[in-house]
């Protein structure tokens, strides 16, 4: 349902006239080209940006300076000239469109293709192609050129030659050879889809060595290739960016990869080159590139693209020869091919005649400028020809391709440069197209995509988008947000005379507030802001305002929302009130997904492919026009008056023009044994009529597969609108007249599968068909298979297909039965069943155009619960009868141009306008005026009187419904006791092709498709003018033809079913099998069935021959499997005729050779990388680099181990016995399943023996749902209280009942089910055989998350002290097991720590704190051993001395180990992505942060991963050491420690955006320090014995935040709490923190698209774990109070000024602005509030007043290091003189310690009472403190802010509150917040922020749920 653009949205740019200069260069006359440099010099002066104007004072003068940037869309859609497109037929979108398009073309051309390939590779010219054609490409994308060739050998196939049937002897042959892609995800797609194609990562690197490096890490040769097709990147060149686009001599992106491309060339000599880019790339310069001719007249023309920092009279010197060196514009930098030999005179008419350079051996090695050069030779500046050497010389030929001229319903205007080898310059090979159109549709809304896409909004990720949506500013009041781009938005509505608060479609308002129009998904809406909601009311209201009004919500359009309202346009293509999926954008460009092998590629990567993708028809016409212009050169003397008719291709069938031939049907000629369809089918109906209606989709929330969970079900009265009761809060209903039809009652609604109960899966036509129905012509010989059930509104949707010659041809005929409702607001149940011929509409001349129409139908109703099925007939369509109506309105109402905000501006604005014929060329014939509004636009009549035929005869009344019908148009004639209720409504022509008709039908909806009569040329106000009372109608006529009948055939082919049980035919461990068992046999396969299944399979010797379902031909044969054997198979497996039972687990038996999940041939190990030194420079230095590099033969063996490793399903053709055999191992799947638990968790082979493997065999469409619900963290109030002697003080009975549950698993009492599965799908039919590895293990940690201040330390050291005689029981100091549990805490909490164990056991324990490596070298082995506790910084592998540069700890351990020097920790790298942006949905902020909310680049995972392997380096080899009890200073990661304990272990797991960058000197646990502690820990580790720390018994998290809200975070936890496996965890992002390009390509390519079954299971096991491992206890309630307080202040006017200045770049000057609007840039912003005047003044307003009441009182300060708060509230204070406190990385842990514990206890001594009274913190040095005892006074100096992690935020300030609000406060707490305003008191971002950080949602996620 797409379209292209009207012509008048995208106005082409004048051109510019090339104009030569009259004066010659003065170089001829023997003086310099003096003016080069000048011009130059001119030119960038020019190409300078100007200095913005000031920001406007109001939005009157900021909408007065956009006004010009609006220009009203006036012009009326074009209509096309031949009328509506062709209707898509077919059971998929893509079923025979886009082959129909690439068949059309060859055969267009076919001839001269045939002649193209039988040519003598002899006779051809240079620059011509041979065969086989052997391409390599450079895409960017989906290797469209590769997939367009195949296509086009298929239709050659398909279409023979010379009017014979194809033998495939055509001779047409191509080798796809190599593929050029850097980005790893794109790499794994060509992987799947190109397999054994050679891939190469970087297209810059492709010419600099004579080998290659591929992406497994081989080295290859670039493979010899006769076309190269590059779309080289367009970034750069592109129109999007304006204000920084760069040229080629940039060396941007897009300059780089153009200048590979060309150097490509000049190395490979391909005898044909297509080059693909933007249409405004510099292509002239690309061209002279190419052909190595420079013309000097525009030797400083900057060509097309508008420079950079582009240096007056830059030159460029290289080599001319042995001896001669030149200066020219840098434009000519290639590299040696542009070593300047000679030149061409501007007047010579040969341009071969090229006049040699002579050069002068004195001058050799000099610069020699182009002035000299040109007086040396005569050359005239402006008219000569510079010639550079090459080594091959090429021709070209530019041409601009739009898409909707080549089938495609879309306008994208690119450039193909055509480059062929000539020796002639002047060489051209024309240009003739070849156009066509088409019409694609689009991916059904139950698709499984589609499905995904509305559960990922769903989710908790999800929903924290729409929460951080929900608290923007109001986008219309400017003096609020102060977002520029209102000002576009309110001209545009101004002068399209759109009302400015109209909100048509989504309503939406500040605080989250939107109720959308029925139809569209709100789960959507809430992703967007309110620019973007506000850009699709301003566009419906365009639609509605046209001449022609539209409807969006059931008219096709399209609307690109990443655009300004002034640059997106508005009659684009639709697919009906949600997002295009990328799926969907692939079929836009041609792409056929169901054609592709597509894994586990998000949303946004799926978007990306198709964006950067060749439009498939376009490049498939450019590779058509390259095979076939030399011989359209030797046919045709004059290629531009070429009829391409005389060289079109002869087929089989040409004589029937596409019709329906008998012969070709799978039953020609043969007597099938029939029963009846009404018979059958009425007792499926009478069983399952009331449940398919019952379970249909009823809301719109229900309209991609899912069910809602509330029984409520609503019906409009008047337009039968559904809706569930929970739904209504988010919809427009006001209009509706709601009323409950399905209730919570006894019985809850049915489950949608168990209505799909078996039924019959073949179908045919009785006798008679062809003669009562012309269209039906040979169906009677043709087969209907099953192809689809589908959940539909109000019913169920059978759909059953007939196809030409066994499958493999044409779609040719369909059979819908519908089962539940009859139609809308209809009471009666049934079956109705319709048959739709498609003959009209795939003829091959004149199809027909527009709607094709069902042929016949039939009607079943129930009665009583039973089926008439005698009594109703067959109709056919009757010849219609025409009719005059009078239709006379009264009780005028608001139109819906006036219901949807138009104003008389928008009438006025198109009276006024006189569109051009062009507009209006093909405007139908009317009676109203189609260019402007008619006289009584405003009003429509609320009563219709109708007369004129008795059938329609009536009084209609408009109902209040809006949005549910076209243009909310429906008028209703009540029922009667005679007559029934009718309905006047218009029916949309949604492609908008034509005008909509106005119809009369017996139900409110025009998808009932049951109306009586047409009115002609009628729109509602016709009604209010006597004159055009009288209307034409046509009354549409059904004939009863009681003859007609269909048939349920007894099937030919049939299962063969045997005694022996599936489960039984697996061979037990110690049997050796080499074939699969065999699940099913199909027998009684025709030849012809066989041979259209083996198509496209490979011939072979025996009888057996495979069919590839996987590889390169697999999408093909899925297709035709589904066609011809799925139904059967769907049918028997529905019947119980399978050997095993669906949705059951059988066990499998370990093999006893090797265990599950060791298999190599299974899951080969990928080869080990290895670190290489390179030797570099930087500023001048010399420095030392280290890059992975892998072994080439490890690599190769590895590459085609993948390519070798066993299917799980394996499908055959058994010519011999008519047999088609489907083989299942499930072994396959067990190994791949326990690969994963088995393997690098470093638990040996037993564990793997141990595994229990299971198989279960399920179907796609009958997966289970995943559901969203929040996290809920259990407490520990059912576990018996654990007393333990020795505590100084008592537990509180919630912590003794804590230490219970924690004791209890680490006595192995608490175990989990580890779980992992592997899914195999049978492509073609659905069943998907899932393999799954269960191991019940247990627990060996988990989290105490205990709320704030609730003793989480109280209960671990009692935990320690209850099990401190084992552990020194158990203690070895020769083996270095110690018996110490080792505390790793953020530094500021060592002593705090301390002091809690001395508190609590005075010193029964016996403590180490190892605050720094100096503490560390004075304790022996044996010491700590024998200590109880470790107290340890966990940043203390990134310890440093003062100086900066010297690492004490890291020089430590490689001295100790013999290893290596081991790096400091990366500064950046991989971000965690805790909501949907950038994988689902594209990120709303500027910037490049599209991909899984981060983007890191390659080279910070390679630091990573280096650092990481130096350290694990460094650890073996420390741990193969051995030390004496007395040796002192040994690494902490040498000891076997009792357990390990995180303290705040969410300050080390959480990565988010800005802690990754916020690494301030005075931050004391930085950014790099916390990358170092999560290698300290081990989090990426998941081997628990290999990790830095050992523990031996448990390892717990402590955290008062415990950040449970996403799977990943819960995934990521367990892993660190003693290496828990949850399912799903080898896909954990965290993986890819380090991975290699190459991994994370082999990552893409292994990991498939996870069903809704495996998404179930992840859910679960993370939801299992919480459950198990996380307990979360309330405190007692504390009996102070917290008071917060607020201290507005304004920025000064000059910081004021200051604020707007650093957030200018991103053109939203305005105080009243969001961080979501700032993008990437908010750190300017919040870097200027942070250190504005006003903070500093309120912070010490705010102590004055504490003070005074409260002289004495100690005050806790915090700011954030991130933006410079912490920076500002410290030199603030200095500079105040008050005496304070703070710690920075300038002072030791210790002194850190020592500093914070002054605040932690009440003043004693004199000398206590004389510290300071204020301690300043930072907000990542607030985690775990107990500041209780002597503080309750907190200031907050600035919000907390790091990013879009909201939940991330808020855990930090309600951790650095709970440092004093906790439990011991005695006095009440008062937090204080410093809000800095703008100057007039603006709303700024710390309003936003704090309103975020404070949500109530929000703080619950951070906190997690408990009980």
């Amino acid at each position: 349902m797409l379209m292209a653009d009207s012509e008048d949205e995208k106005p082409k740019p004048k051109k510019k006239g090339k104009g030569k200069s009259k004066g010659k260069g003065k170089a001829a006359n023997g003086k310099e080209d003096e003016t080069l440099t000048k011009k130059s010099n001119k030119k960038e002066s020019a190409d300078k940006p100007k200095g913005k104007k000031a920001a406007p004072d109001s939005i009157e003068e900021l909408c007065a300076a956009k006004s010009k940037d609006i220009k009203p869309l006036n012009n009326p859609q074009t209509l096309p000239k031949d009328g509506p497109y062709v209707e898509p037929v077919g059971i998929d979108a893509t079923d025979g469109i886009v082959e129909g398009i690439i068949g059309g073309m060859v055969q267009k051309v076919g001839e001269l293709l045939l002649k193209t390939i039988k040519r003598e590779d002899s006779q051809r010219e240079l620059g011509e192609l041979n065969f086989p054609i052997r391409i390599n490409t450079a895409c960017s994308g989906t290797d469209a050129p590769s997939i367009a060739l195949g296509l086009v050998q298929e239709s050659l196939d398909r279409q023979g030659e010379n009017g014979e049937k194809a033998d495939e002897n055509h001779g047409f042959c191509y080798e796809h050879n190599m593929s050029c892609e850097i980005e790893p995800f794109k790499q794994a797609y060509i992987g799947r889809n190109f397999p054994g194609v050679l891939l190469f990562p970087d297209i810059t690197k492709l010419t600099e060595k004579e080998t290659v490096v591929d992406v497994y890490g081989r080295e290859q040769t670039i493979p010899e290739g006769n076309i190269f097709v590059a779309g080289t990147s367009c970034k750069d060149f592109s129109m999007l960016k304006s204000a920084c686009r760069k040229d080629i001599e940039d060396k941007g992106t897009s300059g780089e990869t153009f200048l590979a491309a060309v150097e490509y060339l000049e190395q490979q000599q391909p005898a044909v080159a297509i080059f693909e880019n933007v249409d405004k790339a510099p292509w002239e310069k690309m061209q002279e590139y190419i052909q190595g001719r420079l013309h000097l007249s525009q030797r400083n023309d900057i060509k097309n693209i508008t420079q950079i920092n582009k240096e007056p009279g830059r030159l460029l010197s290289t080599t001319m020869g042995a001896t001669l060196s030149r200066r020219c514009p840098a434009r000519l930098e290639s590299g040696p091919a542009t070593s300047s030999r000679a030149f061409v005179r501007g007047d010579d008419d040969d341009v071969n005649n090229v006049q040699p350079l002579t050069t002068d051996p004195k001058k050799s090695g000099k610069i020699v400028t182009l002035g000299k050069l040109a007086k040396d030779h005569g050359i005239e500046l402006e008219e000569d020809i510079l010639v550079t050497e090459k080594r091959a010389r090429y021709c070209t030929h530019l041409i601009r391709l739009d898409t909707k001229e080549y089938g495609l319903p879309q306008t994208r205007n690119r450039q193909y440069l055509f480059v062929w080898r000539s020796d002639d310059a002047a060489d051209d090979l024309g240009e003739r197209r070849c156009t066509t159109r088409w019409r694609l549709s689009c991916c059904p809304p139950s698709h499984d995509r589609i499905r995904c896409f509305r559960e990922a909004l769903r989710s908790g990720p999800g929903l924290l988008v729409a929460k951080e949506r929900a608290k923007e500013l109001d986008f219309y009041d400017w003096e609020l947000s102060g977002v520029k781009d209102l000002a576009h938005h309110l001209n545009y509505r101004s002068k399209m005379g759109i009302d400015e608060r109209s909100r048509w479609l989504t309503k939406w308002n500040t605080r989250g507030r939107k109720s959308v129009a029925p139809g569209i998904w709100p789960e959507l809406v809430d992703m967007w802001n309110m620019r973007r909601c506000d850009l699709i009311d301003c566009f419906a209201a365009a639609a509605v305002r046209d001449n022609i009004s539209r409807d969006p919500l059931h008219h096709s359009f399209t609307w690109d929302l990443s655009q300004n309202v002034h640059r997106t346009a508005v009659r684009t293509a639709h697919v009906g009130g949600r997002t295009m999926m990328g799926y969907e954008k692939l079929l836009l460009q041609g792409i056929p997904f169901t054609r592709l092998a597509l894994g586990p590629e998000s949303e946004v990567q799926l978007s990306d492919l198709a964006g950067n993708a060749m439009s498939m028809s376009v490049v498939c016409a450019t590779l058509l026009s390259a095979l076939c212009a030399p011989q359209l050169r030797r046919e045709e003397a004059r290629i531009e008056k070429v009829n391409l008719s005389n060289y079109m291709m002869s087929q089989k069938y040409d004589s029937a023009n596409g019709a329906v031939l008998a012969e070709r049907g799978d039953l020609y000629g043969k007597k099938l044994s029939t029963e009846d369809f009404a018979g059958i089918f009425s007792e499926i109906a009478q069983n399952l009529a009331k449940e398919a209606f019952q379970c249909s989709v009823l809301c719109n929330c229900e309209s991609s597969g899912q069910t809602t969970k509330d029984d409520r079900i609503l019906e409009c009265s008047d337009c039968g609108f559904g809706i569930c009761h929970t739904c209504t809060a988010k919809h427009q209903i006001e209009s509706h007249q709601l009323k409950e039809i399905i209730h919570d009652g006894s019985k809850s609604r049915p489950i949608p599968h168990d209505c799909a109960a078996p039924r019959p899966s073949v179908l045919t036509l009785g006798k008679g068909w062809e003669d009562a129905i012309p269209d039906a012509e040979g169906l009677e010989s043709y087969s209907f298979q099953l192809q689809r059930v589908d959940r539909a509104r109000g019913h169920w949707l059978m759909t059953y297909g007939a196809w030409e010659d066994n499958g493999s041809g044409r779609q040719v005929a369909e059979i819908r039965i519908s089962l539940g409702k009859i139609a809308t607001l209809s009471e009666d149940l049934g079956l109705k069943v319709y048959v739709k011929a498609f003959a009209p509409a795939i003829m091959f001349q004149n199809p027909k155009r527009g709607a094709l129409g069902d042929s016949a139908r039939l009607v079943l109703k129930m009665a009583g619960g039973v089926v008439d099925a005698g009594s109703p007939s067959w109709e056919v369509k009757a010849k219609a009868t025409k009719s005059k109506l009078d239709i006379v309105g009264s009780d005028p109402c608001d139109s819906q141009r006036v219901l949807v905000g138009l104003n008389d501006d928008a009438a006025k604005e198109l009276r006024n306008h006189k569109p051009m014929k062009k507009f209006t060329e093909y405007f139908p014939d009317s009676r109203n005026d189609l260019l402007h509004y008619h006289k009584k636009w405003k009003t429509w009549p609320g009563t219709l009187e109708i007369s004129g035929n008795d059938l329609v005869d009536g009084t209609y009344k408009k109902t209040s419904c809006l949005h549910t019908t076209v243009l909310s148009a429906l008028w209703t004639r009540e029922a009667t006791d005679v007559l029934p209720a009718l309905y006047l409504y218009i029916r949309p022509d949604v492609m908008r092709t034509g005008l909509d008709v106005a119809v009369i039908s017996t139900t409110p909806s025009y998808r009932d498709g049951v109306e009586l009569c047409e009115l002609k040329d009628w729109i509602p106000e016709n009604a209010l003018m006597e004159k055009t009372h009288s209307t034409d109608a046509k009354f549409l006529n059904w004939e009863s033809v009681p003859e007609l009948s269909l048939k349920v055939p007894q099937p030919d082919m049939g299962m063969e079913q045997g005694d022996e049980s599936f489960d039984e035919k697996i061979p037990d461990g110690s049997a050796l099998s080499s074939e699969a068992p065999i699940l099913c046999s199909m027998s009684g396969l025709s030849k012809e069935i066989m041979k259209s299944l083996l198509q496209h399979s490979e011939e072979s010797n025996g009888n057996v021959v495979p069919i590839d379902l996987v590889g390169k031909m697999g999408s093909r044969n899925a297709k035709r499997v589904s066609i011809l054997a799925a139904p059967l198979l769907l049918k028997f497996a529905a019947e119980g005729k399978l050997p095993l039972d669906l949705l059951s687990w059988y066990k499998l038996s370990h093999p006893k050779d090797c265990a599950f999940g060791l298999s190599e041939d299974h899951f080969p190990s990928r080869p080990v990388e290895k670190w290489k030194e390179i030797e570099g420079r930087a500023r001048g230095k010399k420095i030392t680099k280290y890059e992975r590099e892998f072994d080439a033969e490890e690599s190769n063996a590895f590459y085609h181990k993948l390519l070798q490793r066993p299917q799980v399903f394996q499908a055959s053709v058994d010519k011999a016995a008519g047999k088609l055999i489907i083989r299942m191992d499930p072994t396959v799947a067990g190994h791949q399943a326990a690969a994963h638990l088995a393997r690098g968790r470093g638990l040996g082979d037993d564990y793997a023996k141990k595994v229990k493997v299971e198989y279960c065999l399920s179907e796609l469409s009958s997966m289970g749902e995943p559901s969203t619900k929040e996290f809920h963290v259990p407490n520990s109030d059912a576990y018996e209280e654990t007393a333990v002697e020795g505590m100084e003080l008592p537990l509180y009975h919630r912590q003794a009942k804590a230490l219970t549950r924690m004791r209890a698993i680490e006595n192995g009492e608490v175990k989990f089910h580890e779980e992992e599965r592997s899914e195999h799908i049978l492509n073609g039919v659905g069943w998907c055989l899932i393999g799954r590895a269960t191991q019940v293990s247990p627990l060996s940690g988990g989290v105490l998350g205990d709320a704030i201040g609730s003793g989480k330390t109280v209960v671990t050291i009692a935990l320690i002290l209850s099990g401190m005689e084992k552990a020194r029981a158990e203690r070895s100091v020769k083996e270095g097991k110690s018996s110490a549990t080792l505390i790793v805490v953020p530094p500021g909490l060592v002593k705090q720590w301390d002091d809690e164990r001395k508190k609590f056991t005075k010193n029964k324990l016996r403590s180490i704190v190892i605050d720094s490596t100096k503490t560390l070298m004075r304790f022996s082995v044996e010491e700590l051993c024998e200590a109880d506790m470790v107290i340890v910084p966990a940043g203390i592998i990134e310890e440093r001395m003062k100086t900066g540069q010297v690492r004490p700890y890291t020089e430590l351990l490689s001295k100790k180990a013999g290893a290596k020097f081991i790096p400091p920790a990366p500064t950046s790298g991989h971000k965690e992505a805790p909501t949907i942006e950038g994988t689902w949905v594209r990120n709303m902020a500027s910037g490049p942060a599209i991909y899984v909310g981060n983007d890191a680049k390659q080279k910070h995972r390679d630091e990573q991963a280096f650092y990481g392997h130096r350290y694990s380096e460094a650890i073996k080899k420390l741990r193969q050491k051995k030390f004496a009890a007395s040796d002192r200073g040994v690494p902490l990661e040498w000891f076997t420690w009792n357990r390990v304990v995180v303290d705040e272990c969410h300050e080390c797991l959480v990565s988010t955006h800005k802690q990754q960058t916020a690494s301030n000197a005075t931050d004391d646990f930085k950014s790099q320090a916390r990358r170092g502690a999560r290698e300290f820990l081990g989090v990426g580790c998941t081997d628990a014995s290999s990790r830095p720390l050992v523990a031996k018994t448990a390892v717990w998290g402590l955290t008062g935040t415990p950040l449970l809200e996403t799977e990943a975070r819960v995934t990521e936890l367990a892993n660190l709490m003693g290496g828990t496996y949850l399912t799903g965890s080898a896909h954990h992002w965290r993986k890819e923190e380090r991975e290699s390009g190459r991994d994370i390509f082999l990552n893409q390519q292994e990991q498939g698209s996870l069903s809704r079954e495996y998404r179930c299971a992840i859910q679960e096991s993370c939801h299992a774990y919480v459950r198990e491992a996380c307990q979360r206890n309330r405190g007692e309630a504390l009996v102070v109070k917290l008071e917060r307080k607020t201290k507005e202040v304004n920025m000064s006017a000059s910081d004021g000024k200051k604020f707007l200045s650093a957030i200018k770049e991103t053109n939203l000057e305005s105080f009243s602005i969001t961080p979501d609007q700032l993008g990437d840039k908010v750190g300017n912003g919040l870097a200027v509030t942070a250190s504005s005047e006003a903070r500093h003044s309120a912070l010490f307003e705010i102590i004055d007043s504490i003070q005074a009441d409260e002289p004495h009182t100690k005050i806790i300060v915090f700011a954030n290091t991130a933006y410079g708060g912490y920076a500002s509230a410290l030199s603030a204070l200095k500079a105040s003189g008050r005496e304070f406190s703070h710690v920075d990385e300038n002072h030791s842990v210790l002194e850190q310690n020592e500093i914070i514990s002054w605040f932690r206890h009440a003043d004693a001594t004199e000398e206590d009472r004389a510290r300071p009274r204020i301690l300043l913190l930072s907000f990542s040095q607030a985690a775990g403190h107990n500041l209780q005892e002597a503080c309750h006074n907190v200031i907050m100096y600035d919000p907390m802010y790091s990013g879009s992690d909201a939940v991330a935020d808020a855990s930090v300030e309600e951790q650095a509150l709970g440092r004093v609000m906790r439990q011991g406060q005695t006095d009440d707490v008062t937090c204080y917040r410093i809000l800095v305003k703008g100057p007039d008191g603006e709303a700024c971002l710390d309003d936003v922020i704090v309103d975020r950080n404070l949500d109530e949602e929000v703080l619950r996620a951070a906190t997690s749920n408990f009980d």
